[in-house]
């Protein structure tokens, strides 16, 4: 049977009746086999029906990294609603733009997680581990669930550092997970563990050991011993982290009580892999890691390398990717930007600022990072734009920056990426105050902590003269950090009244041609980034009166 044909519910039913007796899910509190993995589901399931949850109806799951969270995962498919994974550390308007403005949602909720700031606006429903061994409660009716419908709500920062979701089918999830399995050499006979996060990429934790009918080993500590301690118990075989909790996992492998000898396969990726990570894994434990890459937008992996070398040497089957620059595709050797075709990729996001025309383009994704081809092997250079991967996650410098400059005492900021010795790559901001202002690294934390998540929060603080420029006026970025510039007030305000004119003028006629008309809301955006930077006699308010007669003039002439 083809089981890429299948739904994710689908593929649990299989199991369930091929081989129903087989551990599915372990965690630290229990087991489920495929047959009882089958009868949860159909209980939760039921219970999403009786509430009201139909045939398209987002559920927002907050679970931890249990046996629940896969039984929530297939419940949601059978009822053929949309499942979204939520993040406690949202803010309110990240909340809003992913979640609470659908009219219909509900949230599926695990015992003892907190959900404040979540459930007043909307329909909470709580599970535990009681519902994984209720009495088996069958779906009223049969809802008519088809592999190409969508199902994965995927929260990614896309390419403007704002929240957005990437729509997946179930078809797009298992076209990339067949590939992977296939090419990673993965079987039924593995135990397969990851210590991936539930906030991001929650089904590379359980979807690969689901298709191929194996194990799933979840442990919802982050601590490195207890995986030590669940990958001895349960002869884990197969483990998937990023680069630093596999580091933190290698510095404990010599313990007496530490045995990794079951494991044959380890993957990583969601950041920047050095030669030194490998080398030093691989010296500690005896075992080879495998890099890989992959984005939301491509339902998961696409290039594999090979064990303990950096780069990638392989393109996960059903893929095609070519790199691009300013003069075209680049045959052979050279630099460029990575693009990506296949099934497996998603064709469009939900919610507001969801245009999609520049990064999936006639079929290709336009990923935005920048790859050296070197005797057929692909090597990771960095990402357009100055795209940061923290943590595995998605963060832009013009994001970090905007919030920076909310500050009344910041006058300039630039933000860029930099490589933690064992915690991968953070973002780092180099400032710019006026000449009699002072301002402590943890005044400045405090005011961000209220405006960006942790993990866009920058490792360190540098306060300088000035920023480097180019002839043009730009942040010369390659230059942050290596020369400090002596201020020219009168040039950067030209400069920036300059900028002003034009990028109002670019964006009335942009607005124009995609028939969009002029957006007041973009103005009042404006105006409060800019509140708080007003030293003179006059108010706020009437500061903001004066920038919102400018730029409503400026923008519609």
């Amino acid at each position: 049977m083809n089981r890429t044909s299948l739904t994710i519910h689908g593929l649990l039913e299989l199991w369930a009746m091929e081989t129903p007796d087989k551990i599915a899910l372990q965690d630290s509190d229990g087991s489920l086999t495929y047959a009882q993995w089958h009868r949860a589901s159909e209980h939760l399931a039921c219970r999403l029906q009786t509430a009201g949850v139909e045939k398209g109806t987002l559920v927002g799951v907050q679970v931890d990294r249990t046996c629940g969270l896969p039984v929530a995962f297939t419940a949601i498919s059978k009822v053929g609603a949309r499942f979204l994974g939520l993040n406690p550390s949202w803010l309110s308007e990240d909340r809003e733009m992913v979640f609470t403005r659908w009219n219909k949602r509900f949230i599926l909720c695990w015992e003892g997680m907190e959900i404040e700031g979540w459930k007043a606006a909307s329909t909470l429903l709580p599970f535990g581990r009681s519902d994984l061994f209720s009495p088996a409660l069958s779906p009223r009716g049969v809802t008519r669930v088809d592999t190409f419908d969508e199902f994965y709500m995927n929260v990614t920062s896309g390419s403007t550092g704002l929240p957005k979701v990437a729509v997946t089918s179930h078809r797009e999830l298992l076209i990339n997970t067949a590939s992977v399995c296939e090419d990673l050499g993965l079987t039924v006979d593995d135990v397969l563990m990851s210590l991936f996060g539930v906030i991001g990429h929650p089904h590379e934790i359980f979807m690969r050991s689901l298709y191929l009918g194996a194990t799933a080993v979840l442990e919802p500590s982050v601590y490195p011993r207890q995986h030590i301690q669940m990958i001895r118990e349960h002869k884990v075989t197969f483990l998937m982290g990023l680069p630093p909790q596999l580091d933190a996992l290698s510095r404990l492998s010599s313990r007496e009580d530490a045995d990794v000898s079951s494991l044959r396969i380890i993957e990583t990726g969601g950041m920047r892999i050095t030669d030194r990570f490998l080398s030093a894994f691989e010296e500690r434990t005896g075992k080879k890691v495998t890099p890989v890459w992959g984005s939301t937008e491509t339902s998961g992996v696409v290039l594999i390398g090979d064990p303990g070398v950096t780069g990638f040497s392989s393109v996960a089957f059903g893929y095609s990717v070519q790199l691009r620059n300013d003069l075209g595709v680049v045959d052979g050797n050279g630099r460029g930007e990575l693009w990506i075709a296949g099934e497996g990729i998603v064709n469009r996001y939900l919610g507001e600022r969801s245009d999609s025309s520049e990064i999936l383009v006639d079929g290709w994704y336009r990923t935005g990072d920048i790859f050296n081809r070197r005797n057929h092997r692909l090597y990771f250079t960095g990402r357009r734009g100055g795209l940061i991967k923290a943590s595995g996650l998605k963060v832009y410098p013009s994001e970090v920056e905007l919030a920076i400059l909310k500050h009344p005492s910041v006058r300039d900021v630039c933000v860029v990426g930099k490589d933690f010795p064992g915690r991968g790559e953070a973002p780092v901001a180099y400032i710019v105050l006026p000449g009699d202002i002072e301002l402590t690294k943890h005044e400045l934390r405090s005011f961000l902590s209220g405006i960006l998540e942790d993990f866009k929060m920058p490792r360190k603080y540098f306060f300088s003269n000035s920023l480097p420029r180019t002839t043009s006026g730009k942040l010369d970025r390659a230059r942050i950090a290596r020369q400090d510039i002596a201020p020219d007030y009168r040039a950067e305000l030209l400069r920036l009244d300059v900028d002003l004119v034009k990028l109002l003028n670019t964006r009335a006629d942009l607005m124009e041609k995609i028939d969009a008309g002029y957006n007041p809301n973009w103005v009042e955006e404006q105006i409060n980034n800019a509140m708080g930077h007003n030293p003179g006699p006059l108010s706020d308010s009437s500061v903001r009166e004066v920038i919102r007669s400018l730029m409503n003039n400026l923008g519609r002439g």
